[in-house]
This record gives structure tokens, sequence and C-alpha cells, in this order.
């Protein structure tokens, strides 16, 4: 069976973001792939995922790759 590669994004991203509040499945960072500087996070099981984030003009790329992060981990206290 053959295993998909990973994106540099994805590997970064391991370990950093929670599994999914829905189905504790694993989440990825993903970049769009026609928008460009737009990063979301979404769940490879059932497809859940956060709003686009994309990069504002004078803002540095870092932050709009881990807003979607920030947003992805954010869990309400019980």
């Amino acid at each position: 069976m053959k295993e998909k590669i990973k994106t540099k994004a994805e590997k970064r991203s391991e370990g950093l973001l929670q599994p999914c509040p829905f189905c504790g499945g694993q989440a990825r960072l993903k970049k769009h792939n026609k928008m460009i500087d737009t990063w979301y996070v979404q769940c490879h099981t059932c497809g859940i995922r956060t709003p686009y984030s994309t990069k504002a003009a004078f803002e540095r790329w870092e932050n709009a790759k881990n807003r979607p992060v920030e947003q992805w981990n954010r869990r309400v206290k019980v």
C-alpha cells in the first residue's frame, strides 16, 4: 500500500495540533491550492476545517499559518 507523501507544512504541524474535537481524527495544516498565502487546518478523517487564514499585505506569512493552528487547538474548558 502506497503512503501519501506529506508536505512540509503537514510535517511541521504534526505534534502541534490536537485531535479533532468531533471524531478524534488526525488534523493537518494545509495550504489552499488556488489562493495565495492561504492556510487552514482540516481533520483527515471527518473533513471538518477551520476558516481560511490569508496573509495580509504587511503581515508575516508565519502569522497566517499560525492563526488556523491556534483556532483549531482552542477548546472550551468544561
